[in-house]
């Protein structure tokens, strides 16, 4: 069984395109699709009931805006509610820049016995487009620097959240870290959580995608001050050995994943993590 989670903050504007292009594929897939409404004002709940299509589709809703990688979090431990080990977990952008035609070659690797599977703008055959050059210049950067600092250095791009992850070994992983699977709320969630993966001996590869801004709508959400000392305090974090995997913690069965309300019902009851996120960078 294959799960998509989709983390979505104020994307009222590309959800039809998303759901029209994901709708076909999952329904191929027989997919169940779980979208984070994460604390959106702009609609994006209402506009996905209306163009949910025929899919299997759940919404999960934070009560306010807390953060990419809590989002990441809250769609995981939903999606594992309902998953058995061997299922596929694919986190997607809600902005439509996941390019799903490079899904199958992912589920390919997956199926191989990949643990987890990277859509790489960064490898050989990999591009992105329609984006600044700062951004660029910045995300190469943070990627570049986390391959050699944290041994994944056969891998070229480490912060997209467009994966393919087996449900087993993030079950681990959260029975490992309890609340702390995913500490940082903001951007540089997927360079952590990947860390974590990887140092629990998770197996990884990566395939060649192209991300097209320029079929988006809107502008980023992420925030540039924020997400540097995010990823700053990700390193700290690594070097200090805090990245690896702890004894399990205790606190792993309270943080289990929340109910998911299938659409059209009203949103399920936003989780509210122990830790303080940033505004604003879902």
């Amino acid at each position: 069984m294959i799960r998509f989670v989709i983390p979505a903050y104020n994307e009222a504007e590309n959800i039809p395109k998303l759901l029209a292009d994901l709708a076909p594929v999952a329904r191929e897939l027989g997919a169940r699709v779980i979208i984070v409404d994460d604390g959106s004002t702009d609609g994006t709940a209402d506009v996905i009931r209306a163009h949910a299509r025929d899919m299997h589709l759940a919404i999960v809703s934070h009560t306010k805006n807390r953060g990419l990688g809590t989002a990441i979090n809250t769609g995981i431990r939903s999606a594992l509610g309902e998953s058995s080990d061997d299922d596929a977990i694919v986190t997607l952008e809600a902005d439509t820049t996941s390019d799903l035609s490079d899904l199958p070659r992912m589920l390919e690797l997956f199926d191989q016995g990949k643990d987890i599977v990277l859509a790489s703008v960064y490898a050989p055959g990999g591009k992105i487009i329609g984006v600044e050059g700062w951004r660029l210049a910045a995300s190469k950067s943070v990627s570049n620097t986390f391959r050699y600092l944290g041994g994944l250095r056969e891998m070229h791009t480490l912060s997209s959240l467009y994966r393919v992850y087996r449900a087993g070994t993030l079950r681990r992983a959260a029975d490992t870290y309890g609340y702390l699977l995913v500490r940082e709320p903001g951007f540089a969630a997927n360079v952590e959580l990947l860390l974590k993966l990887y140092n629990a001996g998770a197996s990884v590869a990566e395939v060649p995608t192209t991300n097209d801004w320029t079929t988006r709508k809107g502008q980023s959400k992420m925030q540039l001050k924020p997400t540097v000392l995010a990823y700053l305090r990700v390193m700290a974090a690594h070097m200090v050995g805090r990245i690896q995997p702890p004894a399990v913690s205790p606190l792993a069965e309270v943080t289990a994943p929340q109910h998911v309300l299938d659409t059209p019902a009203p949103p399920a009851k936003a989780i509210e993590p122990g830790r303080q996120p940033l505004p604003q960078t879902g």
